[in-house]
C-alpha cells in the first residue's frame, strides 16, 4: 500500500505531516487526502516525493503521463 510506504518514510525521517505541509506548501488535510488516496494530485505527489528525497515513480508506483499532470 502506498500510504504505508509514505508514512514509513516520514517516520524514518522524523517528519510529521505538519512539517511536510510547511515544506511542500500544501495544507495538512490536503496532504493526508493525497497520501491516503482520497484525492489525486500529481503536483502534490511530486512535492511529497521531493520533500522525502524519493523518486516519484518508486514512491507512488505510477508513471507520470500527460493525462495525469496538474490534477
Amino acid at each position: 500500500m502506498i500510504a504505508k510506504e509514505v508514512k514509513k518514510t516520514m517516520i524514518d525521517q522524523d517528519l510529521t505531516i505538519t512539517k511536510l505541509a510547511v515544506i511542500t506548501g500544501y495544507t495538512r488535510p490536503h496532504l493526508c487526502n493525497v497520501i491516503n488516496g482520497h484525492f489525486e494530485s500529481v503536483r502534490a505527489k511530486k512535492s511529497i516525493a521531493l520533500a522525502l528525497g524519493k523518486d516519484f515513480n518508486s514512491l507512488w508506483g505510477v508513471q507520470e503521463t500527460p493525462n495525469n499532470t496538474n490534477v
